[in-house]
């Protein structure tokens, strides 16, 4: 009797098991079965409220879905990039930015990506590419802050150079690269110059304030004397 009430209760137990499977792979399957729009909406509320590894988990199902859509694979490289997963941010930019070259925030992250892994050759090939397919003012600026960070003066200024002919949009920026660039090699009279040039342009622009400041003159109209525009 009581070997057949043991018998029972295994049985019992292993059907209960079963059943526990059965539901878990239920489960399973209905999450694969989510249609693509409502995963993109649960995807695209977690990346704008900052839920970076919910939305790199839910951009890649979307990506194995539907891998030649730009924004799912932008989306899920800079999901990725925010939680430092670099090989898959550089994966999934690289294709964003192949279907979408000329997208300056894939490759403003693109570039980032190559920065934070290290990879130098390839940030510099990436965008000296770049620069010069483009021919616009910010992608010689993004070549000129890089080169800066890295450490290379030569191709900073060669970039800043490039910028300043290009601009058309009498913005501060390159002024203020190539003031940064001239202060980093130790020309302050040419950083100061490019200063002043930026503050004519953008007269409440705080950082250009901060750095006049720095460099012990004080922002306004008196401190112009005789600048050239041009850089």
């Amino acid at each position: 009797m009581m070997n057949n009430m043991k018998r029972i209760n295994l049985i019992v137990v292993a059907l209960g098991a079963v059943g526990l499977l059965a539901v878990s792979t239920g489960v399973s399957g209905c999450s694969n079965k989510v249609p693509a729009e409502s995963l993109a909406k649960r995807a695209h509320f977690n990346y704008w409220a900052g839920n970076w590894s919910t939305a790199q988990e839910q951009y890649a199902q979307l990506v194995d879905r539907v891998p030649d859509n730009w924004k799912y694979q932008f989306h899920l490289g800079s999901s990725a990039l925010n939680n430092n997963d670099l090989d898959i941010a550089r994966s999934s930019l690289s294709i964003a930015e192949t279907l979408e070259p000329q997208n300056d925030e894939i490759a403003s992250e693109l570039a980032e990506t190559m920065y934070r892994q290290d990879d130098r050759d390839a940030l510099f090939t990436f965008l000296v590419d770049r620069a010069e397919s483009t021919q616009n003012s910010e992608d010689w600026l993004m070549l000129a802050r890089y080169s800066l960070d890295l450490d290379d003066p030569d191709m900073a200024r060669l970039a800043v150079q490039e910028a300043l002919v290009l601009d058309v949009s009498d913005s501060a920026e390159p002024y203020i690269v190539s003031a940064q660039l001239s202060e980093r090699v130790g020309d302050i009279d040419a950083a100061l110059k490019s200063l002043k040039i930026a503050w004519t342009l953008e007269p409440d622009n705080e950082k250009v304030g901060t750095m006049i400041r720095n460099l012990g003159e004080v922002p306004g109209p008196t401190m112009l004397g005789s600048i050239e525009m041009g850089g």
